[in-house]
């Protein structure tokens, strides 16, 4: 494992994802304890910010102790750095000002024994200015090592693009586990329902994204050598890819697993801590693949992170990817492959129609807690679809990702099973009883859900048949 930083940059690469990325997850959990009016969650969201703030300052520290290794590497524009510090330093500053902000109101909040609404809506206005500028200075610092952003790739070549979601995506599963984690022990901790459950759905989000950025890094290698450029190696591409498909196992089984605790909730009214045990096990286990994986993908663009300690990266065809890629190619593995995948979006969206059916009113003479029990099957379908999808994608990657239909289909995946989780968590639409009305919200999030399941599986279908 590389989690202890050997030099200036290293440290930078891993500490600087946490105030852009960071935010996002803090500012989603301390919404949602704002909405709950959960005052312990709240407080956890508070102390969370002001952590944040204290990143800052390596975050600073190692970046200026970076400049001296970016200044060694040909092709590295000076004023693309300067640019990213300058800004990254009003970041920064933004970025302190607000944890310090949270740390004034959590204390005050201890001495009034009592949420302070106010004050707390303050704190999360600022974390979302904050946060709308460390993703300008963050991206302001990927174009200072990645010039393939900056390349007019040629008719026929995959676009860049993907490379450019593939790094925007690959920090939220990991910085996400990490947030997920924090609130997950903390709720252990302080025996919180509402921040245990919230932490379970940090871990689904964070699965399901854990497939699109295996999707998007898969693109991103056809754009990295095709054509090629400066130090990047395929032996390195592929060291990153075997430890992110093995990682993808750990995201998909965790969020699954915490999905099916989310739903057991809801008949049960309570947590099975054997269940909890497993999963904190597992999302620990998953983080630790995780944090290899991001070390190995670093060192693909980031030559300045590479250790003489580490392994010779110069056999391509030795590592996992490869063998794999092979072996799906055959059509003795490839067709079952491709049915079970089949199956799988069948069983989705059946589950999905039956279930947003009830919630548009056509079967009104059965609550909602009637149809919610079928959810864990669509789940499942969803599991099997994830991992199909990849093995499929390795057959032929570069004819997927170049498919016009691959496109909308990997972006409304997403979507379609992330709005399932308000099918069960949301509080008013549980409470739906025979000849009720469901919640005009929940229609809204129902027709989501249709239609991007709809552009799933047609996206699907019409892969063989369209190219551009």
């Amino acid at each position: 494992m590389h989690l202890i930083p050997a030099s200036w940059s290293h440290f930078h690469l891993l500490v600087s994802v946490f105030p852009s990325v960071g935010l996002l997850f803090a500012i989603g959990l301390f919404t949602t304890a704002l909405v709950t009016k959960n005052a312990a969650m709240q407080r956890v969201g508070l102390f969370v910010f002001g952590g944040l703030a204290v990143l800052g300052v390596p975050t600073f520290m190692s970046g200026e102790g970076s400049l001296a290794s970016l200044a060694t590497r040909p092709n590295i524009p000076e004023m693309a750095a300067d640019s990213h510090g300058f800004w990254g330093v009003g970041a920064l500053f933004f970025l302190i000002v607000t944890g310090v902000t949270a740390l004034l109101v959590l204390w005050r909040q201890w001495k009034l024994e009592r949420p302070t609404d106010g004050m707390t809506h303050l704190v999360l206005g600022m974390a979302i200015f904050t946060m709308l500028q460390m993703i300008v200075v963050g991206e302001m610092g990927w174009e200072i090592a990645h010039q393939e952003l900056k390349v007019h790739v040629e008719f026929g070549q995959t676009p860049a693009v993907w490379s450019h979601i593939h790094m925007i995506l690959n920090h939220f599963p990991t910085v996400g586990f990490v947030f997920g984690l924090f609130f997950f022990l903390a709720g252990m901790a302080l025996n919180n329902s509402v921040m245990k459950r919230a932490a379970l759905a940090v871990f689904v989000i964070c699965g399901i994204l854990g497939a699109s950025t295996y999707v998007t890094g898969a693109a991103a290698m056809w754009n990295l050598t095709d054509p090629h450029y400066g130090d990047v190696t395929q032996a390195a591409i592929n060291a990153h890819r075997d430890f992110a498909l093995i990682s993808l196992f750990g995201l998909g089984i965790t969020g699954l697993l915490s999905y099916v605790e989310i739903w057991r909730f809801r008949s049960l009214r309570e947590l099975s801590k054997p269940m909890l045990y497993t999963i904190g096990v597992l999302a620990v286990i998953t983080l630790a693949l995780m944090a290899e994986t991001g070390h190995r993908g670093g060192q693909i663009n980031h030559p300045e992170i590479r250790l003489p300690t580490d392994p010779a990266l110069h056999d391509a065809a030795s590592y996992l990817s490869p063998k794999i890629e092979l072996l799906i190619n055959n059509i003795i593995w490839f067709v079952p492959w491709q049915t079970v995948h089949f199956f799988g979006y069948t069983v989705v969206f059946a589950t999905v129609l039956a279930v947003s059916l009830r919630i548009f009113g056509v079967w009104k003479n059965m609550p909602f807690s009637a149809v919610h029990r079928i959810l864990p099957l669509g789940a499942f379908g969803v599991f099997m679809n994830v991992f199909t999808g990849m093995l499929m994608l390795m057959a032929d990657t570069s004819r997927y990702v170049n498919e016009s239909a691959f496109w909308p289909k990997m972006f409304f995946l997403p979507i379609g099973v992330i709005a399932v989780l308000y099918f069960s968590m949301n509080d008013r639409l549980w409470a739906v009883k025979a000849g009720e009305e469901a919640p005009m919200s929940a229609k809204w999030v129902a027709g989501l859900v249709l239609f991007s399941w709809t552009i799933v599986i047609m996206g699907g279908r019409l892969l063989p048949y369209l190219f551009v």
